[in-house]
């Protein structure tokens, strides 16, 4: 009886949550620079651009081509930043979902299931960090993969491995790094097939689909002769991104990210007593929590969104413990009561207190938003500059100094001339400042590798008042912005 009644202030604690936090992420807290990446060059693909071989990325592009249609109609609607955040916390809730699925299938109680939920859904640094991004997607697809994995070892039935191998594979095409993540799966899949646990037959069975959509993927990278420059952009080139930080290349987050103190060193405890103790499905949790320990604290952990999967299995891991070996219903009630009140009210005050009175203030994407058409070209700066809707200039879209310097060096594309792209395109907005060498600046040098032309600064911008932002003069703006049905130009 107790225990129902908890479950149901449970679930009055997610609903009321999921409307405060939607209400915060989608409407006070301003977008960054990765939702206008990523809202970008989904413009980019509705307007026909063809990712890797017309503009530079490093990531799989599945976020890209399912978003491009609404982006398409929300493109003039400030409002866009708003509802893709609403997508990316409605995909955390049902990861969460998921997350909860897996708990009752491994026998724990629904109460700790539905605890783990309230404890993702209420997250600051998940919510934080698991904004518009492909990751997002990601995690999700990852833990309903895993569910069905999980169900497919309990009763054998065949649709189950298939929807599992299809959820890794669209894991997979959201961000290239899932493979990492899929290492522990995979070993326990080979394992399963040895112990004929796993039919072969419903392995290549399950197999087909994933496979025949890769074949697929591969065979368009292929007819559009960008396979090599495919897989430079997404393998070679990612795996030099660590080198450019030098001592920021591992770092903890930061105090107010609180929960990593709690559930990364629970998370531990947990790993080492289910690693003893724990079944099969506890175990392969452990190890990918293992897994994830050492990359983040060996390999690459620069900044919050790199390191979230790791508290999210750390989470699970602490929550499955808690339930498995604590028996005391009133310091968990109490206990749990708290953190959650806490985890709520924090939220509020780090991100409500803070963006609210920012509200008023225009920052560089927002003045983006407001002044370039489809029809403009746009150079963007280092954090300064966010273009959605017009055109890049140059390759390369973001993050100038860092990702075309790297891209130069894998072999991607020749870094460019910021004057000659001002001289021939005559972007209507670009940031002006000194672009650095990201790896050197790391490394203590200042040492410039973009600088605008003064005198062609002088000869055609306007200084917007913003940062190192500046306009094109009126007199060298053109008019009239119009589709033609294949493209967007100026009709003056």
């Amino acid at each position: 009886m107790i225990e129902n009644k908890i479950q149901k202030l449970l679930w009055i604690y997610i609903f009321t949550t999921v409307l405060i936090c939607s209400y915060i992420y989608c409407f006070v807290v301003k977008a960054n620079g990765d939702n206008i990446e990523h809202l970008h060059f989904s413009w980019l693909i509705w307007q026909g651009y063809i990712p890797y071989k017309d503009f530079f990325q490093h990531h799989n592009p599945l976020i890209w081509y399912l978003s491009a249609p609404l982006v398409n109609i929300l493109i003039n609607n400030k409002l866009i930043f708003s509802i893709f955040n609403q997508i990316s916390y409605m995909a955390v809730c049902i990861m969460a979902y998921y997350q909860y699925q897996i708990m009752v299938l491994n026998k724990n109680s629904k109460l700790s299931g539905l605890f783990l939920c309230a404890v993702i859904v209420s997250s600051y640094s998940i919510q934080w960090a698991l904004n518009f991004r492909p990751d997002t997607f990601a995690y999700m697809f990852l833990f309903i993969g895993l569910l069905y994995l999980f169900k497919y070892i309990e009763n054998k039935q065949l649709w189950k491995l298939v929807v599992s191998f299809l959820c890794f594979f669209v894991a997979f095409m959201f961000t290239q790094k899932t493979l990492i993540n899929l290492i522990i799966p995979a070993i326990s899949i080979t394992y399963w097939l040895y112990k004929g646990q796993i039919k072969i037959k419903d392995f290549s069975l399950s197999c087909i689909l994933p496979v025949l959509l890769l074949g697929v993927w591969c065979a368009y990278l292929y007819y559009e002769d960008i396979l090599q420059l495919y897989w430079q952009s997404n393998f070679p080139y990612n795996t030099r991104i660590p080198e450019i930080f030098a001592q920021n290349r591992i770092v903890f987050p930061p105090q107010e990210y609180f929960e990593f103190y709690i559930f990364i060193p629970l998370g531990g405890i947990a790993t080492i007593y289910f690693l003893i103790k724990g079944n099969i499905f506890e175990k392969i949790i452990s190890f990918m929590f293992v897994e994830e320990s050492i990359l983040r604290l060996f390999y690459f952990s620069a900044f919050l969104h790199y390191s979230i999967f790791w508290l999210i299995l750390g989470m699970m891991m602490t929550i499955m413990l808690i339930d498995r070996c604590y028996n005391n219903r009133i310091v968990k009630i109490v206990l749990g009561t708290g953190y959650l009140f806490f985890s709520l009210w924090y939220n509020y005050e780090t991100t409500y207190k803070i963006e609210r009175p920012k509200q008023a203030y225009q920052n560089g994407y927002e003045l983006a938003f407001n002044v370039l058409t489809p029809c403009d070209f746009a150079i963007n700066g280092y954090y300064s500059v966010y273009n959605l809707k017009a055109k890049d200039a140059g390759y390369y879209a973001i993050l100038l100094g860092q990702i075309d310097v790297l891209g130069e060096k894998t072999g991607i594309f020749p870094k460019e001339n910021l004057n000659d792209l001002i001289i021939s395109k005559k972007p209507k907005l670009i940031s002006a400042g000194v672009y650095w060498d990201t790896y050197w600046e790391q490394r203590g040098r200042n040492i410039p590798i973009h600088k605008i032309d003064q005198a062609l600064l002088k000869t055609y911008y306007n200084y917007t008042g913003l940062g190192d932002i500046f306009i094109l003069k009126p007199e060298y703006q053109k008019y009239d912005c119009q589709y033609d049905g294949e493209k967007w130009e100026y009709r003056d």
